[in-house]
């Protein structure tokens, strides 16, 4: 049985707390080169030379007009996998459990590489990730995850009501005995 609620939570915190990282992180470019690779044009641009908006409505703007909302989705949708995956250990093995959630995290890392995040964690390297990935959509992305998380979801919801995954002396399906 697939935990909605738990899985519903995990979403919603992780999407959240991407936005927060991202808007405690993110800074007014003072350069119109920035300024571009955030969203801006020059017409946001006062005739000081420098954007306009208050920091929180730089960053709003930002946010939309980069559609970092869809990289919110993709890592809640990525972590709400891991967190179910993770929840199953006992019951899938740590093996298929483990191996979901690294699927899930490459997924949430694709969205950080791709989102306003990756020059700020580029000291990780994750701005290499980002030029990698620059040319794909952050919607097909998102749609790309919820596609691949809906499959593993039932895949490994699949698996927990098949037999469970027992220690290797009492491992047996509890099947009837056989009347030969």
């Amino acid at each position: 049985m697939i935990p909605k609620r738990m899985m519903f939570l995990v979403i919603v915190i992780a999407a959240l707390a991407y936005v927060g990282l991202e808007r405690a992180t993110f800074t007014v470019p003072l350069s119109l080169e920035a300024a571009e690779a955030c969203g801006f044009t020059i017409n946001d641009f006062a005739p000081s030379g420098k954007i306009e908006y208050a920091p929180t409505q730089a960053w709003w703007l930002s946010f939309m007009r980069k559609q970092e909302y869809f990289g919110a989705i993709t890592v809640g949708l990525a972590a709400a996998f891991i967190a179910f995956a993770l929840s199953a250990v006992r019951q899938l093995g740590a093996g298929i459990a483990s191996g979901a959630a690294v699927g899930g995290g490459v997924l949430a890392l694709a969205a950080v590489c791709l989102g306003c995040l990756a020059p700020v964690l580029s000291i990780i390297g994750i701005g290499i990730g980002g030029a990698a990935l620059v040319d794909i959509p952050k919607w097909l992305l998102a749609l790309n995850t919820l596609l691949l998380t809906g499959w593993g979801t039932m895949f490994l919801s699949r698996r927990l009501t098949s037999c469970p995954v027992l220690p290797r002396a009492t491992q047996s399906c509890a099947a009837a005995p056989s009347s030969h």
